[in-house]
């Protein structure tokens, strides 16, 4: 009997090396990577985009595909996201990656009401494991966070981003 209080002493000793493991792995898992190094091509529904002006915003590069499913899904709740922080510092870009034509993105991002610059082709510069994958770029211009868009931290990221933007001088 005097081995369980032992190894629930040994256990709450260990928890809290645990706890701090998962945490660095989870900062582990963001790469060194750069809103400079993203490779933008050609906006296909006409939306202004400034690759100059991204500096001092929080930017938001959405990967995803014409032939995805939970691409597709997600793409009425980027456009709320997009237009929800847009005067607050947020800049929202998507990547269309299985090579659709701009007919099949326009039918596409139409119904979903999007109106963030949507390019043809691209890339974040991060490795993922799938598509839509999501990066959220600081305004310092560095990876923050990277992953499913309808994972909950996304959010959370971008939110927590937002925060350093610069408040407007006043007048």
């Amino acid at each position: 009997m005097k081995a369980i209080p032992a190894l629930v002493a040994l256990i709450a000793l260990a928890l809290p090396g645990f706890a701090a493991d998962k945490k660095d792995k989870s900062a582990a898992s963001v790469p060194d990577a750069s809103v400079s190094k993203v490779q933008w091509t050609e906006v296909v529904n006409g939306a202004p985009f400034d690759k100059e002006g991204l500096a001092g915003k929080v930017v938001v590069v959405e990967e995803w595909g014409v032939h995805c499913g939970p691409c597709i899904a997600s793409l009425p709740e980027m456009a709320k996201l997009a237009k929800r922080y847009d005067k607050k510092g947020l800049v929202v870009v998507g990547l269309e990656r299985q090579q659709g034509s701009k007919d099949e993105i326009m039918k596409l991002i139409k119904p979903a009401r999007v109106e963030y610059p949507v390019m043809a082709g691209g890339s974040s510069g991060v490795a993922s494991e799938g598509i839509p994958h999501a990066c959220v770029f600081g305004t310092d211009g560095k990876l923050l966070w990277h992953g499913h868009p309808a994972d909950g931290a996304f959010e959370d990221a971008v939110k927590d981003a937002l925060k350093a933007v610069a408040k407007p001088a006043a007048k």
